[in-house]
């Protein structure tokens, strides 16, 4: 069973994995790697803002709530890149702004619990294209964002070594 420790040090490690991933790609946002386009058809953009808007107004807040007791139900719509013509437009520390103030919503969240909160504060959560509806832990949501949130930096990892980064 993960402890505040624990926790704090996941959100992190994510944090810094994300910069690390986005370093020196402020002129490639947009750059799809067209021989992989059927498998992975996202740019790092597109990766950005899934991150932001899954769940609606981001994990970071899901968390908070569900620790603070105020959130009961969450759906989650997945595989959406939540792209807009302001999107678009953005540069790399406007894109990035949101998924770090979501993770220092999450930080900051994890960091006012105590340890017995992670598996005894739940939500409902509802995932309704996967027809899941159950009750999760805020523990299983700090899991998600780490299990999510890698996967997604998996992406942007192999979209640098494509470009030669």
């Amino acid at each position: 069973m993960a402890d505040r420790t624990t926790n704090l040090a996941t959100v992190r490690r994510i944090r810094d994995e994300l910069i690390a991933a986005l370093d020196g790609m402020d002129y490639c946002l947009d750059w799809k790697d067209g021989a992989r386009s059927d498998a992975d058809p996202w740019c790092a953009r597109e990766v950005l803002y899934h991150l932001v808007d899954t769940p609606e107004g981001g994990i970071g807040g899901v968390i908070a709530g569900v620790l603070a007791g105020s959130l009961q139900e969450v759906t989650i719509l997945p595989d959406a890149n939540n792209m807009t013509p302001e999107r678009l437009a953005t540069d790399i520390g406007d894109a990035l702004a949101g998924p770090l103030a979501i993770l220092q919503t999450a930080e900051d969240a994890i960091a006012n619990a105590g340890d017995g909160d992670f598996e005894a504060r739940t939500a409902m959560a509802h995932l309704p294209h996967r027809e899941i509806h159950e009750q999760r832990t805020a523990q299983s949501f700090i899991d998600g964002l780490e299990r999510h949130w890698g996967e997604h930096l998996n992406q942007l990892r192999a979209i640098r070594e494509a470009l030669g980064m």
